[in-house]
C-alpha cells in the first residue's frame, strides 16, 4: 500500500463522513452535495458504532426522520455497514425495508463498495466469502455478516450486533392499518434478533407518515431510550434536537438539492397531506387534511341556550367494550338540529368494560340533555349490537342503531366535508372541542378515528337533503 493510500485508509477508518466522501463515486455517479445534515448523521452514527466496536451497553436506539432525497439511505444503509467493516469486520448486521428488491438492492450497493479495488486496497482485512456471497445476505472472513431483509418477511435463526430499519413502510400504503401494523411488528421482531439485548441498537430512518407509523410506535413505548433526530425540510416546531435548528440556511435544511422552488414542487405533486408526512416531518398538513380545522364553527353555551327551541337532542355511539387504553375506545357526541345547522353539544371517550359501558353510556345521554324525543344510535358492529340489546332491556331509552355504512371512511368524510367548510357544523365550546378538531382535522394520520365516524353519521342523519324536495318543475308550475 502506498503512503497516499495508508493516509487514506486511517483518515476513513477514523471519520465516517471522510469514508462517505471517499466512496461515493465508487456507488454514485451524480457529483455529490455534501450539505451539513450528511456530516452531522455520520457523527452521530459513528458515536453508536463506538458502541458496538467496543461491546459496550448501548445508549440509546435512534430513529432519524429525514426528507427524501436526501442521501438518507445511502449514509444510512449502504455506507455505515461498509464503513462499520473497517472498524470491526466481526460485526453482523440485518437491514430492513418495506420490500425486499429495495432492500436487497440496498446490500447489493454495499457490498458494490466492499468489492470495490479501492475498499480492497485500504482494507485488505475484508473480505467477503466465496460460499457466502449473495446478494441478500453474505459474509467476510471474520465471521462479519449482513442480512437484508423487509416487512412481512421471516427472520429466523439470524442475529446482529446491530439493526438498521430503512423505511419499514411504503408512504403509500401507510393509511393502511393492515400494512402499518406489518411494519410494526415487523419492527418488532426485528427487536429480537439481537446478539446482545443490551448491547444491540436498532438505527431506524424513515419519513412521518401517520401518528401510528414506526416512528409513533417506538416513541410510544420507549422514548425515553431513543435518541430521536427529526429534520424537516423547513424549520419548524419539528426540528430535534433543537440544537441544529440553527444549522438550517434561509430556514432550509438543504438549500441546494431542496431549494424553495423545489419544495414548491413537491407540495404541488403530492398534496398538503403527502407533504407534510414526507418533508415537513408531521404526518397531519398545516391546519388539517380533508377537514380544516378552522372550518369548524363556536357557539358558547350561554348563547346556544339562547338559541335552542327544545329540538331532539341525538347521540351517536361507537363502541368498544375494553378497559385497556391500548385498544380503540368508545365514542359518544350528543347533536342536535338547529335551523340548517349541526349543532355538536358534547364529545367523549371512554375505556370501560361491557357492564360499565352499559351504565356509562345512560348516565351521559342524562348529563347531556336526553328527553322523551331523543334517540341513542349506536354503530352497528358486534359490540355495538350488544350494547343496543342491553340498554333496550334494562333502560327505557330510545336506542337504535345507525345506518351500516357502504362506503370507506375517507370517502364519507370527503362526502361530509362540503357541511363542516360551509359553516354548517357548530360546536358548543368546551374543553372536548380540542381533542374532536384535531382528531378529525388530521384524519386518516391520527391514532383513533371514532369522532371522525361519529361526525359523518352525524351530519348524514341530520344534514342529508331530503327525499321530498319540491322539484324545480313544481316549483315552475306554482309561479
Amino acid at each position: 500500500m502506498t503512503l497516499a493510500y495508508a493516509v487514506e485508509s486511517e483518515v476513513c477508518k477514523k471519520s465516517f463522513y471522510e469514508f462517505v466522501k471517499s466512496f461515493w463515486s465508487v456507488i454514485i455517479a451524480e457529483e455529490p452535495v455534501f450539505n451539513w445534515h450528511i456530516e452531522y448523521l455520520c457523527s452521530e452514527l459513528q458515536t453508536l458504532a463506538w458502541y458496538i466496536v467496543n461491546r459496550q451497553r448501548k445508549p440509546y436506539d435512534v430513529i432519524i426522520n429525514i426528507p427524501p432525497g436526501t442521501t438518507k439511505t445511502t449514509i444510512t444503509t449502504i455506507m455505515f455497514p461498509a464503513w462499520l467493516w473497517t472498524q470491526a469486520p466481526w460485526i453482523r448486521i440485518i437491514t430492513n425495508s418495506y420490500a425486499g428488491d429495495l432492500s436487497v438492492e440496498h446490500a447489493s450497493k454495499s457490498k458494490d463498495i466492499i468489492m470495490s479495488e479501492k475498499y480492497k486496497i485500504l482494507f485488505p482485512n475484508v473480505i467477503i466469502r466465496r460460499d457466502k456471497s449473495g446478494k441478500e445476505a453474505y459474509e467476510n472472513t471474520e465471521m462479519g455478516s449482513r442480512l437484508s431483509t423487509s416487512t412481512n418477511s421471516a427472520i429466523t435463526g439470524k442475529h446482529a450486533h446491530i439493526i438498521i430499519n430503512d423505511d419499514p413502510v411504503n408512504p403509500k400504503q401507510a393509511d393502511s392499518v393492515a400494512l402499518r401494523n406489518q411494519s410494526n411488528i415487523q419492527t418488532q421482531t426485528l427487536s429480537t434478533r439481537k446478539v446482545d439485548k443490551k448491547g444491540t441498537p436498532m438505527v431506524t430512518i424513515m419519513q412521518r407518515l401517520h401518528e401510528l407509523d414506526v416512528t409513533g410506535f417506538l416513541l410510544s413505548k420507549k422514548a425515553d431510550k431513543i435518541r430521536h433526530i427529526c429534520l424537516p425540510a423547513e424549520v419548524t416546531g419539528n426540528v430535534k434536537p433543537e440544537s441544529v435548528r440553527e444549522k438550517y440556511i434561509n430556514g432550509l435544511l438543504d438549500p441546494i438539492r431542496l431549494d424553495r422552488e423545489v419544495l414548491e414542487e413537491a407540495k404541488i405533486d403530492l398534496g398538503a397531506r403527502a407533504y407534510a408526512g414526507q418533508y415537513e416531518q408531521n404526518p397531519v398538513a398545516d391546519g388539517g387534511n380533508i377537514i380544516k380545522k378552522d372550518w369548524f364553527k363556536y357557539i358558547s353555551q350561554d348563547n346556544f341556550n339562547v338559541a335552542y327551541r327544545n329540538e331532539p337532542i341525538i347521540f351517536f355511539a361507537d363502541t368498544a367494550y375494553t378497559a385497556d387504553a391500548a385498544n380503540d375506545p368508545t365514542g359518544l357526541i350528543a347533536t342536535c338540529k338547529i335551523g340548517n345547522d349541526l349543532y355538536v353539544l358534547h364529545g367523549k371517550k371512554v375505556y370501560q368494560n361491557f357492564p360499565n359501558l352499559c351504565r356509562f353510556i345512560p348516565a351521559y345521554v342524562m348529563e347531556h340533555g336526553y328527553k322523551s324525543n331523543s334517540s341513542i344510535r349506536i354503530e352497528p358492529k358486534a359490540n355495538g349490537l350488544s350494547v343496543i340489546d342491553q340498554l333496550k332491556e334494562a333502560t327505557g331509552l330510545n336506542v337504535t342503531k345507525t345506518v351500516s355504512p357502504t362506503e370507506a371512511k375517507d370517502t364519507r368524510l370527503n362526502a361530509a366535508s362540503p357541511k363542516v367548510e360551509c359553516g354548517r357544523v357548530i360546536l358548543v365550546q368546551g374543553s372536548w372541542c380540542d381533542e374532536f378538531v384535531e382528531e378529525i382535522s388530521g384524519f386518516p394520520a391520527k391514532a383513533h378515528d371514532e369522532y371522525v365516524d361519529l361526525l359523518c353519521y352525524a351530519i348524514d342523519y341530520h344534514l342529508k337533503p331530503t327525499q321530498n324536495r319540491i322539484n324545480l318543475q313544481s316549483l315552475s308550475e306554482l309561479v
